[in-house]
């Protein structure tokens, strides 16, 4: 990911519907030599999001969903002083 190219660490919340390309994704990661830490997996789903929209050592959100998840992420976010990247109506499974 881009962020991991800028020297800033990564962390994923699936969908907890279909988890696996991620996992594949990191096994990826780890063979191409990522150091460990960089990317990081994070599964659940509102109290989880919620935990993003809060953790101050979070900085930005990037979000691919619905409406309803993608307005909620950005509110909550945005409120939290995060910048927010919301690309709602899409589906990411």
């Amino acid at each position: 990911p881009m962020a991991a190219t800028c020297g800033n660490t990564f962390v994923l919340k699936p969908s907890e519907k279909d988890p696996g390309a991620t996992m594949m994704f990191a096994e990826l990661c780890q063979e191409a030599g990522l150091p460990d830490g960089v990317f990081n997996i994070i599964h659940g789903a509102h109290d989880t999001v919620n935990f993003i929209c809060d953790h101050p050592d979070i900085k930005a959100i990037s979000f691919v969903g619905s409406n309803q998840a993608g307005e909620y992420i950005f509110d909550r976010g945005t409120r939290n002083g995060k910048r927010v990247q919301s690309n709602m109506g899409a589906k990411n499974h």
